[in-house]
């Protein structure tokens, strides 16, 4: 399974190689050209990429620029806001917020905190429109991880250092969030908030929780969809982070830390290969359906070379070394850096795993079927090891994927209500604990 699936992903690569490069005659009798230009490709050390807020079509220059949040946000007609933050060891991140119509601005909003996935960004929540209604009452923040596409700085580094990258899900969790989540409270004078994790922002959040359980008080309840919080070990499913051995191996050798960043190239890729009318959709497809699960009926393919030019937006190697690290053992646990080192940082030979069971706040857990990242399994048993949870769920459609929580044409109608539904409930203060599997 995961030979076939490696060399469909290989195969992808190599025909979106050709179709970009001018030496084809070279690309067909150079093996090393094939490596190289694919490194260079997907991994530049400089993006290349203009964010604006507006883009004139006219100046015929819009294959160089991409709109950021608020330009995305403004279009739909609400306002939106950019915050800076620097947490305590230096990196520059950016939040977003959108803070709903400007009429609403004189009264206090319930906050509700929105954080993204392993390499996306605030982009994420927002590139199918207003469709999760979540703006609705509520005063949106959204997150973005250091390393992504808007927070590729340091107070005293820079992304040309390997030590700007050295980072994965437990720095996010113990420094991004509390940066963020300290910021936002201060800045409203509100002090509890709700929040909504996908993904890597699920793990971040667990791992705030239990190594900082004062935290806890502070989040009125949190809704995580797609709980990447792995406690038992599976074999039976393609998991990317499988790769992460070869991987590292072959961008380690050169100096390659920093992956998928948002870059001209990934956006060059996104409006002509994965164009709706474009033959070679199906590869950008392909990638897609065999990272994450196959859900061709939830798949808007209209919208698939927006997808594409937002996501991947950039993170670390260390990161997705991390996340294999606990796939292969099986535990939720912090990153093994050998036993000579584990024994300098945490005073023992096996690194510590991070105790769920002082995660004291409202948890609601959503899941998916067809989820090979996040799985049933893993799921079912981290809503074992969780003190407080009011609600575990499986989304109800069989074929729903580890984006589909982000990007899936019924996700408004299979999930968004839904959540909006207990946020209403939690603050009527209504019964909503029933830890159902479906």
């Amino acid at each position: 399974m995961a030979v076939s699936d490696m060399k469909s992903i290989l195969f992808a690569f190599v025909i979106i190689m050709f179709a970009f490069s001018e030496r084809k005659s070279q690309f067909l009798q150079d093996k090393s050209f094939l490596e190289e230009n694919i490194l260079n490709f997907f991994f530049p050390k400089d993006p290349g990429l203009i964010k604006v807020r507006k883009i004139n079509k006219i100046e015929g220059v819009t294959d160089i620029r991409i709109l950021d949040f608020i330009g995305l946000v403004e279009q739909y007609g609400y306002p939106a806001e950019e915050h800076n933050v620097t947490t305590e060891d230096g990196y520059n991140l950016k939040i977003h917020r959108i803070s709903g119509s400007l009429s609403d601005n004189e009264r206090k909003k319930e906050i509700v905190f929105m954080q993204h996935g392993f390499l996306a960004s605030s982009h994420c929540w927002i590139l199918q429109g207003p469709d999760k209604d979540l703006d609705q009452g509520y005063d949106i923040w959204i997150g973005n991880m250091r390393g992504n596409t808007y927070c590729r700085s340091h107070v005293n580094m820079t992304t040309y250092e390997r030590k700007f990258w050295q980072y994965s899900f437990h720095e996010v969790g113990t420094r991004d969030l509390p940066a963020m989540f300290n910021y936002i409270f201060n800045y409203t004078k509100q002090k509890d908030l709700y929040y909504i994790g996908h993904s890597m922002g699920t793990t971040s959040l667990f791992t705030l929780l239990s190594m900082k359980p004062e935290y806890n008080t502070k989040i009125k309840m949190a809704i995580c969809l797609a709980p990447v919080v792995v406690n038992i070990k599976e074999t039976s499913t393609f998991n990317v982070f499988n790769l992460s051995p070869v991987i590292k191996e072959v961008l380690e050798k050169r100096e390659i830390y920093d992956l998928f960043p948002q870059s001209l190239a990934t956006v060059t890729i996104a409006r002509t290969l994965c164009n709706y009318n474009a033959m070679t959709q199906f590869i950008c497809i392909t990638i897609l359906f065999l990272l994450f699960g196959s859900d061709p009926a939830q798949l808007n393919t209209i919208l698939l070379p927006k997808i594409f030019a937002h996501f991947p937006a950039g993170g670390s190697l260390h990161t997705f070394d991390h996340y294999y690290q606990n796939f292969h053992a099986g535990d939720f646990r912090s990153y093994d850096y050998g036993i000579t080192e584990n024994y300098e940082r945490y005073k023992q030979k096996i690194p510590p795993s991070y105790d769920v069971e002082k995660i004291t706040a409202p948890i609601i857990l959503f899941y998916a079927a067809n989820d090979v990242l996040a799985t049933e399994k893993n799921t079912l048993e981290l809503s074992k090891r969780l003190p407080n949870v009011l609600l575990i769920e499986k989304v109800p459609y069989k074929f729903f994927n580890h984006i589909d929580f982000l990007w899936a044409i019924d996700a408004k109608t299979l999930l968004y209500d839904h959540i909006l539904e207990l946020i209403r409930k939690f603050n009527a203060k209504q019964n909503i604990r029933n830890k159902s599997t479906q």
